[in-house]
C-alpha cells in the first residue's frame, strides 16, 4: 500500500470537483529521493525476509495446512507489493512514464495486497480462536479444500471491491496511483472503505486476541509461559497493524470529513498532503513486518533460519581455510 503515495503532481485540471491540485502542493527532489530510499530499503528487506520465511514455513504448510497455509497468503501479499514498489520508485523519480492501463494496475496492486493482508490477519485470529476453543472445528478449517476455498474467496472479494472502486472513481486526472483521491462525491465511500479495511479489522483483532487469551487461560493443558508468549504475540500483531496502517486511514478520514464540511480541494490538499505522504512512508514498513513477526513468533521458523545462517557461516569459514 505504500505505493499509493507515489503519484504525479503535475495534474491537469479535469473538472471543477478536483481543481488545480498541482498549484496547492509540491514536493522537492530531495524529498522524492528520501521517499525512494525508504521504499527501496523496505522492498529489499521485505523481499529477502519474506522469501526466507516462506522457505522455512513451507514444510509446515505441506504437513499441517491451517494457520501456516494462511500465513503463506500474507507472505505472498508482501512479496507482491515488494515487486511493485520499484516501479513506483521509478515513477516518483521520473525515470519512466507509463500508460493509463499500467497506471491502474500499479495503483491497484498495493491497495489489494494491503486490504488482503488485513482480511487474512483477522481470519487467522479467528482460526486461532477455533483451534483453542473448538479443536475439532479447527481440523475442519485445516483441510486442503477449506484452506484453498477460503483463500480464493478472500482474495476474490478484495480484488472485486478494489477493482469496482477503481472503475467507479476513475476521473482520468493523470495520477498514476490514485489512492490520494480528492473528490467530495467519493468522500463517503472513502470513509466506508477505511472503516471496512482498517478500523473494523483492528477492533476484531483486539477482541479476538482477548478471547483467545481467555480461552488459553482457562485451559489447564497450556503452560503459563506458553500462554504469556501467545498473548504477547497476539497483541503485538494487533499493535503492529494499528501502528503501521491506522495513521494513513486517520488522514483519509480527516480528509473526507473536511470535504464533506465544504472545504475546497486546495484547502484540503494543503492540510493533508504532507501527513498523507508521511503515513504512507510509515505504511511501507508493512512489507517487512510480516516476515519479521514470523521469525520471532514461530520457533520452527526461527530454528530453521538460524540453522541456515550457521550452515552459511560454516561454508564461508571453510572457504577461508581453503584459501589460506
Amino acid at each position: 500500500m505504500a505505493m499509493s503515495v507515489i503519484y504525479n503532481l503535475n495534474i491537469s485540471t479535469q473538472g471543477a470537483s478536483y481543481g488545480n491540485i498541482s498549484s496547492c502542493s509540491s514536493t522537492s527532489a530531495e524529498y522524492a529521493i528520501l521517499l525512494s530510499c525508504i521504499y527501496i530499503g523496505n522492498t529489499l528487506l521485505g523481499l529477502i525476509l519474506s522469501v526466507m520465511v516462506l522457505w522455512a514455513i513451507w514444510p509446515e504448510v505441506r504437513r499441517l495446512l491451517g494457520l501456516p497455509f494462511y500465513a503463506v497468503n500474507l507472505l505472498g501479499a508482501a512479496i507482491l507489493e515488494c515487486l511493485v514498489l520499484p516501479f513506483g520508485v521509478s515513477y516518483l523519480l521520473n525515470i519512466f512514464t507509463v500508460g493509463s492501463l499500467v497506471c491502474h494496475v500499479l495503483g491497484l496492486i498495493p491497495k489489494i495486497v494491503q486490504r488482503t493482508a488485513a482480511v487474512f490477519l483477522v481470519w487467522m485470529f479467528l482460526v486461532r480462536y477455533m483451534a483453542v476453543k473448538q479443536p475439532l472445528k479447527y481440523k475442519t478449517l485445516s483441510s486442503i479444500w477449506v484452506c484453498g476455498s477460503v483463500s480464493f474467496t478472500l482474495w476474490s472479494i478484495v480484488i472485486a471491491i478494489s477493482v469496482t472502486e477503481q472503475v467507479l472513481t476513475d476521473t482520468n486526472t493523470g495520477k498514476c496511483f490514485p489512492d490520494f483521491r480528492l473528490a467530495t462525491e467519493w468522500a463517503v465511500l472513502d470513509l466506508m472503505l477505511s472503516f471496512i479495511f482498517n478500523f473494523l479489522p483492528l477492533s476484531l483483532l483486539c477482541f479476538l486476541g482477548h478471547f483467545i487469551y481467555r480461552a488459553l487461560k482457562n485451559s489447564p493443558s497450556v503452560p503459563k509461559e506458553q500462554r504469556e508468549r501467545i498473548r504477547k504475540i497476539l497483541y503485538l500483531a494487533a499493535f503492529s497493524f494499528g501502528a503501521l496502517f491506522c495513521p494513513m486511514h486517520i488522514v483519509m478520514v480527516y480528509q473526507s470529513i473536511l470535504l464533506l464540511l465544504g472545504y475546497s480541494i486546495c484547502e484540503v490538499n494543503l492540510k493533508v498532503f504532507l501527513p498523507y505522504q508521511f503515513t504512507f512512508a510509515l505504511n511501507s514498513y508493512g512489507v517487512a513486518i510480516a516476515p519479521i513477526f514470523y521469525v520471532f513468533s514461530s520457533s520452527t521458523v526461527n530454528r530453521k533460519l538460524r540453522g541456515l545462517m550457521k550452515d552459511r557461516q560454516k561454508k564461508v569459514n571453510a572457504d577461508k581455510d581453503l584459501n589460506k
